[in-house]
């Protein structure tokens, strides 16, 4: 039997939703990015030596929101993100996609 690895699913899933159509790819990037997203929240609070306990004190929110998006499960307010963001001194920007796909860098949060 074939042991597939993530990457041989993700082109699975890639091709399955180019043969739905537009619609199809355009919610599989928008949950590439949810999770990007999640992933990065996750990252930072770690590199800061934060417990989601911690960042969820620090923003003034429960911890099982900080888990809810980290796990992908969560909708939050972009005031929440904000608050996330700050505290890890990071800050919310729109970006354009590369061509190349490379990461955009993250950027340290800056007071106005």
């Amino acid at each position: 039997m074939r042991k597939y690895k993530f990457d041989d699913f993700m082109r699975y899933v890639e091709a399955e939703a180019r043969g739905e159509g537009q619609q199809a790819v355009d919610q599989l990037e928008a949950f590439r990015e949810y999770f990007r997203l999640a992933r990065e929240i996750i990252e930072a609070r770690k590199a800061k030596g934060l417990s989601q306990h911690q960042l969820a004190k620090r923003c003034g929110i429960h911890q099982s929101e900080i888990s809810d998006i980290e796990r992908g499960r969560a909708n939050p307010t972009f005031q929440t993100l904000q608050m996330v963001a700050r505290q890890l001194n990071r800050r919310i920007a729109l970006v354009s996609p590369t061509n190349s796909g490379a990461r955009v860098r993250q950027r340290r949060a800056v007071d106005p």
